[in-house]
């Protein structure tokens, strides 16, 4: 086998190449996955109207996983369940899959759960399907029931201690042994607490505002700090994937916080004082919460740092045995096999395990994936990506979800994600570690910026017009007109 197949650095996986700011289009692929590689990607027992969505987490995960990764989330299919099942709700399975390498969310599943809370699907889809939230948008939001999922705060607090904990306990042999399966379900239904007590609490903001986004600034803008704050100068790896190279995050933004008094000074003096001090309580409690999910993102950081580090040692063993050419060769491996190997019970061909799952991961990576699809539709996947391209040919208009919209402004989109010389950044996924890079940028396009995102706190912070709800924006914007007028996005076909 050729070594030329192997990475011989981490970086040279493509996503993380800063220095191509021309991304990767796969339109010019000549041929998408086959009908039976998509089969592969159907999910045993799911249900045919299943609806699966893209964006959740999308700072923490690149758009395709590497085979390591892949392999450890396969095994944990119904990782978001158990919190809806230890309170009696009927759940939907899977609540997470992977489609062509790609982490998708069981958003039925939500929906569901939010039924089951005495509430409607709105503000799930203003997070997580923009785009559907567009055809019929709402501000108005009928709040969970929370008392039903019984979550209590001094859980959140005992479940972030033992995940602080576990990472002095990291070991390979953790690795397999169900260890890592139930420190990554804490992990996830911890998230999961966190997300829906400040949902409860945004719910509760906007109905004294009336307006989305001077709830999002009551809450980002008074917040004593940020995670852009903290992780400041610390080196992180752009996303919790094997491949994933580590970088310095950039300095603090350095921003001016402000008072409530300042941000409520246009509601006029009966309407501060009928709301005033419930609101100061409601801010307060968001400000608890959104540190508890700072918390949660840097514990995870510090927990992934931990794995590699026991998975580059168990990498240089097996050089060193002289099972593999090089340590990096480990992320191409799936989990059990790693172990098999070191156990001496792998009885495969290593350099040909090596190449498939090389090829394979090129070719996931190549496939475009759309951000919502139903179970039943995986297979018309190459379908639905040649309709897209012929609606995006056309003069369209989309409606959007907006953050400080602009009246009107005009930009050619030349296919970089973020321009050094500022101006408009387009993209359907950014790392945590790139968000402060927009510092010069003015206008922002991508695909999912969720309420709790870093994204959209950093856009509500820094006064950043940010656009969301497109589907393969930095793909099917490139070469394009495109006009930010109001909430719509208008493309045409550039001069």
């Amino acid at each position: 086998i050729d070594d030329d197949i192997y990475i011989s650095h981490i970086s040279r996986d493509l996503y993380s190449e800063r220095e191509d700011k021309q991304k990767f289009d796969p339109r010019k692929i000549p041929a998408g996955l086959s009908e039976v590689e998509f089969s592969l990607q159907h999910s045993d027992f799911a249900r045919e109207k299943n609806l699966y969505f893209k964006g959740m987490l999308s700072e923490l995960f690149p758009e395709t996983l590497s085979p390591l990764s892949r392999s450890i989330l396969n095994e944990l299919p119904d990782i978001l369940n158990p919190i809806f099942v230890h309170a009696g709700f009927k759940t939907y399975s899977p609540s997470v899959k992977l489609i062509a390498g790609k982490l998708y969310t069981n958003l039925s599943n939500l929906q569901l759960a939010f039924n089951t809370m005495e509430t409607n699907d709105d503000f799930l889809k203003m997070n997580f399907a923009p785009s559907l939230y567009m055809k019929n948008p709402k501000n108005k939001f009928k709040n969970l029931n929370l008392d039903l999922l019984d979550i209590k705060i001094d859980e959140i607090e005992t479940y972030s201690r033992e995940l602080r904990d576990s990472i002095q306990s990291v070991s390979f042999e953790n690795l397999y042994n169900g260890t890592l399966s139930e420190h990554l379900a804490l992990f996830a239904m911890l998230g999961q607490m966190i997300f829906f007590r400040l949902s409860s609490i945004f719910i509760k903001i906007l109905k004294r505002v009336k307006n989305v986004q001077r709830a999002a600034e009551l809450i980002y803008k008074t917040r004593n700090s940020n995670l852009f704050e903290k992780l400041s100068g610390r080196s992180i790896p752009k996303y919790l994937d094997a491949f994933a190279p580590y970088a310095e995050f950039p300095p603090g933004l350095g921003y001016g916080k402000k008072s409530i008094e300042e941000l409520t000074a246009g509601m006029g003096f009966l309407k501060k004082a009928f709301h005033g001090e419930n609101l100061s309580q409601s801010i307060k409690a968001a400000h608890r919460f959104l540190d508890k999910r700072d918390e949660l993102i840097m514990t995870a950081i510090d927990y992934f740092k931990a794995v590699d580090k026991v998975l580059r040692i168990a990498g240089n063993e097996l050089v060193d045995k002289r099972q593999i050419a090089k340590p990096e060769q480990l992320y191409w491996l799936e989990l059990n096999e790693i172990k098999n190997i070191k156990k001496g019970d792998y009885y495969g061909n290593i350099p040909f395990s090596l190449y498939f799952k090389r090829v394979q991961h090129e070719r996931y990576k190549a496939q475009f994936c759309p951000n919502l699809i139903y179970e039943k539709d995986i297979n018309r996947i190459p379908d639905i990506f040649n309709g897209l391209i012929s609606k995006y040919n056309n003069n369209i208009e989309i409606s959007c979800r907006t953050l400080n919209p602009v009246k009107e402004k005009t930009f050619v989109y030349n296919g970089e994600d973020i321009p050094d010389s500022g101006g408009l950044a387009v993209f359907s996924r950014i790392s945590i570690v790139d968000i402060p890079k927009l510092k010069d940028t003015g206008w922002i396009i991508c695909d999912y910026a969720p309420l709790f995102s870093l994204l959209f706190e950093y856009a509500c912070i820094t006064d950043k017009s940010l656009y969301t709800g497109l589907n393969g924006s930095e793909v099917f914007l490139r070469g394009k007109k495109v006009t930010l007028s109001g909430d719509r996005l208008i493309i045409g076909k550039s001069d």
